[in-house]
Parts: structure tokens; sequence; C-alpha cells
């Protein structure tokens, strides 16, 4: 058990399916294939500020996947995690890069 890792919040119960069977499967024709991608904020009120964002984004755009980066050296891999989870939880396919 590593304590580094108590901010992190729990495992999603369900798994993502991976990218490459989304664009495999999703209907090809004129509609292009729309994916998010975001970068954890530095402040608090910017995260408040991005799962607004995302939900708006999420409703308008329905993407096929949403991105999370990493920063730097994984500088920033905690919130980034999170940001990712919260995605999942809210209906994005989520994936961490």
């Amino acid at each position: 058990n590593n304590s580094n890792n108590n901010n992190i919040m729990t495992s999603p119960k369900s798994v993502d399916p991976k990218i490459i069977d989304i664009l495999s499967t999703e209907k090809k024709g004129d509609s292009p294939f729309v994916s998010l991608e975001y970068f954890p904020p530095r402040t608090e009120d910017g995260v408040k500020n991005l799962y607004s964002r995302m939900d708006r984004m999420k409703a308008t755009l329905s993407p096929s996947f949403t991105d999370v980066t990493w920063g730097a050296g994984g500088s920033t891999a905690d919130l980034s995690m999170q940001i990712a989870l919260q995605a999942q939880q809210t209906g994005h396919v989520a994936n961490l890069h």
C-alpha cells in the first residue's frame, strides 16, 4: 500500500472501452470523430470551472472520448487521475496520456 496515493479517488467500478475499439465501431459517415483534451488547472477554482466545462462540452459535442494530460514528469499525476475519474463518473470515456 503506497501512502502517497491516499489522495487518489478510488477506481471506477467499470472499465471504459479501448479507444481503438470505439473508433472502429462508431458509425462512419459525414460526422467527424470528436475527442476532448484537458490539462489539469492550477487552482481549485480552475478545477471547478473545468468540471462544469467538461459537462457542457460533453452535452454539446458528444465526444467519442476525453483525454486528460499528465503534467511533465507526472507533476500533476494525482490531479490528472482525479479529473479522469470525474470524467468517467460523468459519462465520458476517459483516457490519460
